[in-house]
């Protein structure tokens, strides 16, 4: 935001862009102005919480089984985009080749794995606390659309009660989606931020 001399700016952010969009607006609410996150609320009120000793044994357990494991390799990219279709089969096989092309990098072999870093598969235990985030929620001043996938594997937010400790916000839910609901059903996506951003008042 500082370097690139925004003012104030719309977000929209996808699973931890969600998070990271949602922490930001309720950390900095005057420099918001519009916010989308895409089944991006990854904590809920009800989420029972690990004690302290067991999270940290978790992280290092973690951070040892990443540190020992092998990076994947891919022959061709075409085989890196029958990997993706086997975790979403709800993708046309365009989309998988089109994904494939721009997530891989190519080794210096000349095979190919995924520009990933495995360290963010771990658990950090020093993250904000349930009533941090329902307390940055509440500071959200501006309009919020909190969108989810109808077969997402995380808990739907608004059975989960979310929507209670936003100022103004709404849920929409994409039907027949997955965690990957921009990638799932992108028309339907692009027609809720649409309606959404067109009618959410001036920048």
């Amino acid at each position: 935001m500082k370097s690139a001399g925004f003012e104030k700016v719309t977000i929209i952010g996808h699973s931890m862009g969600g998070m990271v969009g949602l922490t930001y607006a309720g950390a900095f609410p005057n420099k918001v102005s519009r916010l989308v996150a895409l089944d991006g609320v990854t904590n809920f009120p009800a989420r029972r919480v690990k004690p302290a000793d067991v999270r940290i044994a978790d992280w290092v357990g973690d951070l040892d089984k990443f540190a020992q494991r092998k990076i994947h390799r891919y022959p061709s990219v075409a085989d890196g985009a029958e990997r993706i279709l086997t975790r979403n089969p709800r993708l046309t096989r365009e989309q998988a080749m089109h994904l494939a092309t721009y997530g891989l990098k190519r080794n210096a072999d000349g095979t190919y794995s995924w520009k990933f870093d495995p360290y963010l598969r771990t658990r950090a235990p020093y993250r904000l606390s349930l009533e941090d985030h329902m307390a940055l929620w509440s500071r959200i001043q501006c309009p919020t659309l909190l969108v989810s996938g109808s077969e997402s594997f995380l808990p739907d937010p608004g059975a989960a009660g979310v929507i209670s400790h936003f100022k103004q916000a709404e849920l929409v839910k994409i039907e027949g989606a997955g965690h990957w609901l921009h990638h799932d059903k992108p028309d339907e996506v692009l027609d809720v931020l649409k309606t959404f951003l067109g009618r959410a008042g001036p920048d």
